[in-house]
């Protein structure tokens, strides 16, 4: 088995793919925005797995890719449910010449309403780190705590 690339390697490895689509097939396509290019803006482990967040032109996805878990191949196409902290995500297995087997999700497609290539990235990895963080739950009010008469008023708790 070959050695796995390191993380700064994988990811020279799926923006030198999509330059190229972006400069052969993708070039002059109308839903591509052209203030956003090619960039993965973050790519984090997570169980087993390595998680990208990817910005190109047309769409900014989340990539798995295969990890230090053994990797369960799949048709193009076939679609898997994947469970994070946040929630359960389908994804779409894929693979690449460039960089070999993913499954991605996509976010926004087309990201035509970026104006800045910093807000794509920004974007693209605030979705990537919420993936990965459980929802926080809100407190709950205790019935019997001490509020102030404004609130006790609003709340249905005032003397009568």
């Amino acid at each position: 088995m070959p050695a796995q690339p390191t993380a700064a390697q994988l990811a020279a490895r799926i923006e030198a793919h999509y330059r190229a689509v972006a400069a052969g097939p993708m070039a002059d396509v109308p839903l591509c925005n052209p203030r956003l290019s090619v960039r993965v803006a973050r790519l984090v482990e997570w169980d087993g797995v390595r998680v990208a967040a990817l910005v190109m032109p047309w769409a900014i996805n989340l990539l798995i890719l295969p990890g230090s878990a053994p990797w369960q191949a799949a048709e193009s196409l076939a679609t898997t449910r994947w469970h994070f902290p946040s929630g359960d995500y389908d994804f779409v297995y894929g693979t690449d010449v460039g960089f070999g087997p993913y499954q991605v999700c996509s976010l926004f497609s087309p990201a035509l309403e970026f104006d800045a290539m910093e807000t794509a990235c920004d974007t693209a990895s605030a979705a990537l780190i919420a993936l990965l963080q459980a929802p926080v739950e809100p407190v709950a009010a205790r019935p019997d705590a001490d509020v102030s008469g404004r609130r006790r008023w609003l709340f249905g708790r005032h003397a009568a």
